[in-house]
């Protein structure tokens, strides 16, 4: 008996050295946790920048796809379709809620306005030979809706809610059109009188040039594009801690005319695609003018803490400025095609003018009409 515990036992021995050998001890284990800390802290910063990128870049991406879908839509439908991008505040003031985009929004075209009768016309009152200004005069019998906007009388008179008023473009024969100012009724004759710019190069007006000057005291058919409604269900609301910076946004190489201002309410920013897909107007400042735009559109796409319009130029590397953090991107318009493209921000060195800023960080958006879609 004691013969076989002696051969049994080294080998229970041995299973248990080894079952102790296959294991961890507690100073072995503790070594092992304070690697993997430490591995952690050096790469969880990397880890969070590279997400926060991600975030940026995939928001970017998602606007320039709701943008599409807007011209898209116009091209189909042959009507005005555009984008509106909401700021978080409308106040007339100058901080981060109305400095912040958070939400776009498609405004729906309606039909084009023509008249209510089957041979409405509009009449040509162009006496001088290379005037820059045309009257177009409209029977009220044929265009009740010119009429109520128009007659002091009516409880439509000059009121934002009109079906057709000031602001609206007219399409003549060609496809030419115009911002059409609407001036005055008069009853006694039953006309409708309205002003438009026949050359936007010449006067310095935002409407779109013409080829063919129109004949004088002529009669033509024509299209009054009415402004695009906001649509209720068409929204894209942006991920949690990414914005549209309208501190840097705007147009031109060096323009930032969606800066909020402090004197008046500050009215949300709309791009608006036209029936052959090129931008027919778009706002050119925060109060809610409405112009053809007079170079590239640059959107800002940044970080929420990066809004900072009391320091627009902070390069502080844990809140930067999102004009000055590399990871901001630009979205690009080209009013002329229509076309959105995603550009990178450049380095900017330049901080003695929002100008010199704006026009070092978008020296490589500048070029975006030839890059690719993606950033």
């Amino acid at each position: 008996m004691i013969l076989a515990a002696k051969i049994q036992d080294p080998w229970n021995r041995v299973s248990i050295r080894h079952a102790v050998r296959n294991g961890l001890t507690l100073v072995e284990l503790l070594i092992v946790m304070s690697v993997f800390l430490l591995v952690s802290a050096i790469a969880l910063p990397t880890f969070r920048n590279l997400i926060s990128d991600q975030k940026v870049s995939q928001t970017s991406r998602t606007i320039v796809a709701y943008l599409d879908e807007a011209r898209s839509r116009a091209i189909a439908e042959g009507r005005f379709v555009g984008v509106r991008i909401d700021r978080y505040s409308n106040d007339a003031s100058v901080d981060f809620r109305t400095s912040a985009g958070g939400r776009l929004r498609q405004l729906i075209g309606v039909p084009p306005y023509s008249g209510e009768a089957a041979n409405s016309r509009v009449r040509f009152n162009y006496p001088t030979s290379g005037a820059t200004t045309a009257t177009l005069e409209f029977s009220g019998v044929d265009n009740q809706l010119l009429v109520l906007y128009t007659d002091t009388n009516s409880s439509l008179y000059n009121k934002k809610n009109a079906p057709v008023k000031t602001g609206d473009w007219i399409e003549l024969p060609g496809g030419r059109y115009f911002q059409i100012n609407f001036t005055s009724y008069d009853n006694l004759t039953d006309t409708v009188t309205a002003t438009i710019d026949l050359n936007s190069t010449r006067s310095g007006t935002a409407t779109f040039p013409v080829i063919h000057e129109p004949l004088h005291d002529s009669s033509v058919k024509y299209k009054i594009h009415r402004a695009p409604v906001i649509s209720t269900s068409q929204s894209l609301v942006f991920g949690r801690g990414i914005v549209v910076d309208m501190n840097y946004s705007g147009i031109g190489i060096d323009g930032n005319q969606f800066a909020p201002q402090s004197a008046v309410a500050n009215q949300s920013i709309d791009i608006v695609f036209g029936p052959d897909g090129r931008v027919e107007y778009a706002s050119s400042d925060s109060i809610g003018t409405r112009s053809l735009p007079s170079g590239m559109i640059y959107l800002c796409v940044g970080e929420t803490d990066g809004v900072q319009p009391s320091t627009p130029f902070n390069s502080d590397s844990r809140t930067p400025a999102n004009l000055m953090n590399s990871d901001s991107v630009w979205i690009v318009i080209n009013p002329s095609t229509g076309r959105s493209v995603v550009a990178p921000n450049a380095a900017v060195n330049s901080t003695a003018s929002m100008a010199a800023a704006l026009r070092e960080g978008r020296s490589l958006a500048s070029l975006s009409d030839t890059l690719d879609a993606n950033p």
